[in-house]
C-alpha cells in the first residue's frame, strides 16, 4: 500500500510538472505568434533583422530600468512629460488622472510602458540592455523615420485627450459618483493595476486571441460593458 501511494504521488507530481511546462510553452507560443514578436522570426511588418530574442524588446533579467511597477523593463521610456487628459461632463480627467511620469522611472505607470513605443517618439529598438549576442541595439525593418512606430493605428501619438483615459483610480468612490459604471469589486475579464485603469487593463500585450490584443472579445461591446453599464 505504501509503495502504491508513493507511486501515485510521484505520478501526480509528474503530471503537475508536465502541466506547468505545457502552460509555460503555451505562454511562449502565444507572444511568438503576435505582432509583439519583434525578433528576426517576427511575422509582422516591424521586426528585427538580427535579434533572435523575443522578450528583450520589453524585458531584461539584468540591468533593468528599476521601478517596482515595471516588470524588469528594458525599453527606453518616452520623454513626454504630459499627454493631456480626457475630460467629459461626467469625468474630470484634469483632477482624476495621475501624471504618467515621463522618463522618471520612479513614477512611471504601466501605461508608460506601452507608450514608450506607441506614442511614436522613441525608437522601437532603443533598449537599456541589448542582448549579449548582438552587443548593440537590434537593427529593424518596417519602422518609421528614426526607427519609431510607423504611421497607423498603432501609433497613437502623444496627445491622449481624445483617447480613453488611463492612469486613474477606479474604486468605490468613483463608482458611487458615476451611476453609469459597474462596481469595480465585481470586475471580470479586465484588469486593474493597484486599483488603476491602465492601457493593459483592456489590452494584454502577450496575447492576440482577440483583435488589437483585447483581453475580452468586444462583440456586442462586451469589453466596454465590463466597466460601463450603458
Amino acid at each position: 500500500m505504501k509503495i502504491r501511494l508513493k507511486f501515485l504521488s510521484s505520478s501526480l507530481s509528474a503530471a503537475a510538472l508536465i502541466g506547468m511546462l505545457a502552460a509555460a510553452g503555451a505562454a511562449h507560443a502565444s507572444i511568438s505568434s503576435t505582432k509583439h514578436n519583434l525578433s528576426i522570426n517576427g511575422t509582422g511588418t516591424v521586426h528585427s533583422t538580427n535579434e533572435t530574442e523575443i522578450c528583450i524588446f520589453c524585458h531584461t533579467p539584468h540591468q533593468a530600468i528599476k521601478n517596482d511597477n515595471i516588470p524588469l523593463w528594458n525599453h527606453t521610456l518616452s520623454s513626454e512629460a504630459s499627454y493631456g487628459v480626457y475630460t467629459s461632463p461626467t469625468f474630470d480627467g484634469a483632477s482624476t488622472i495621475q501624471d504618467l511620469g515621463g522618463t522618471d522611472a520612479t513614477t512611471a505607470a504601466v501605461s508608460n510602458l506601452c507608450l514608450s513605443c506607441h506614442d511614436g517618439t522613441i525608437a522601437i529598438n532603443s533598449l537599456n540592455n541589448p542582448s549579449n549576442a548582438t552587443g548593440a541595439n537590434p537593427t529593424m525593418v518596417g519602422t518609421g523615420t528614426g526607427g519609431v512606430m510607423p504611421a497607423g493605428t498603432s501609433n497613437i501619438g502623444n496627445d491622449l485627450t481624445d483617447d480613453h483615459p488611463v492612469n486613474f483610480r477606479y474604486d468605490a468612490a468613483l463608482y458611487a459618483a458615476d451611476s453609469s459604471l459597474n462596481d469595480p469589486a465585481g470586475l471580470t475579464g479586465v484588469r486593474l493595476f493597484n486599483g488603476y485603469v491602465q492601457c493593459a487593463s483592456c489590452h494584454d500585450p502577450h496575447e492576440s486571441t482577440n483583435p488589437t490584443f483585447l483581453r475580452v472579445d468586444n462583440s456586442g461591446s462586451a469589453l466596454c460593458l465590463k466597466c460601463h453599464n450603458k
